[in-house]
């Protein structure tokens, strides 16, 4: 009962952050004038518009999906560790998982935070390809994305310096909720998140590579 108390807090709590930084992001960041300097030279001034006010129109629906999206990825987390640890004991811990995913799930915020203060102070000129191809600390800052095909894109994003704190953060709550060694709890993490996390990778190429072809 306070273990399921205690991840209710954590998970409101996260989307709580996840909903304000949202939110700072459509109001400092997405104007209209953004949109017209992004697509003038691919669409119609009315396209543009057309684009925008159906952006305006949907755009509650961004605010709703994000506890959607988080209960659905914290459920495939802790699906993946609840396998790899029940090949490993025998046993599933799903409730216990899912919490130690809401926990670590906090690193992946401040990638977004640091990416929002980077467009408001540093790099004010940006359009809406640079705001969707920007991750701090990700191995895609060492090319030129433009030049890239787009499968590449999200496989160089994936790497970052974030996801190694994550893929620690999930490990130490392992150890910390089932009492396992920080090793064991380590290889249990490479050896069922990382594992669901390739084949996500490879799925999302796949889908890339499909559309873009």
């Amino acid at each position: 009962m306070v273990l399921r108390q205690v991840n209710v807090f954590r998970f409101l709590f996260l989307c709580a952050l996840a909903l304000i930084i949202q939110w700072a992001f459509q109001y400092f960041l997405i104007s209209d004038q953004l949109y017209f300097n992004s697509l003038s030279n691919q669409l119609t001034y009315e396209r543009i518009q057309e684009l925008i006010d159906q952006s305006k129109e949907w755009q509650w629906l961004g605010y709703v999906l994000v506890p959607v999206l988080y209960l659905v990825k914290f459920g495939l987390v802790a699906g993946c560790l609840g396998i790899g640890y029940f090949f490993a004991t025998s046993q599933f811990a799903f409730k216990r998982f899912f919490g130690v995913a809401i926990q670590a799930e906090l690193v992946f915020l401040i990638p977004i935070l640091f990416k929002l203060l980077w467009f408001l102070f540093v790099q004010t000129d940006f359009d809406l390809t640079a705001i969707g191809q920007f991750y701090p600390l990700s191995a895609l800052t060492l090319f030129n994305a433009s030049e890239l095909p787009p499968y590449y894109l999200y496989p160089l994003q994936v790497l970052n310096l974030f996801e190694v704190a994550y893929w620690f953060l999930l490990a130490y709550g392992v150890t910390q909720t089932l009492e396992m060694p920080f090793s064991k709890a380590f290889s249990l993490v490479l050896s069922s998140y990382g594992i669901g996390l390739l084949l996500w990778i490879t799925g999302v190429v796949f889908i890339t590579v499909t559309y873009t072809s």
